[in-house]
């Protein structure tokens, strides 16, 4: 279940408690640290790119990886792979990894 800020403010400690306890979350602190600690579990986590440690890529170019259903991110990689400024590295484990230039940021 999606929560907001304002829903979550509403709610006494005793309740922010019960939530953090059926997300197997820490239930001591603060009302705004239990209410941080439910938003931040509904955030997606951000891929961490692991290349190998002998890859070194070119200066002017860095690693992104994309999970499968990050759809819009996928879309205008595409953009970019249509006018060659992409290349394809690999895929692990639900992630696929691309060398970029440094200076391409997904809008």
């Amino acid at each position: 279940m999606a929560y907001t800020r304002e829903e979550l403010n509403k709610l006494s400690l005793v309740e922010l408690k019960i939530i953090c306890k059926e997300y197997n979350l820490h239930r001591s602190g603060t009302k705004s640290t239990l209410i941080k600690s439910i938003l931040d579990l509904e955030k997606p986590e951000p891929v961490k790119v692991h290349i190998p440690t002998e890859y070194k890529p070119p200066k002017d170019k860095k690693v992104i990886g994309l999970k499968i259903d990050e759809k819009e991110k996928r879309i205008q990689l595409s953009k970019e792979r249509e006018k060659g400024r992409v290349l394809d590295l690999y895929y692990s484990m639900g992630v696929h990894y691309y060398l970029v230039s440094k200076d391409f940021n997904f809008v």
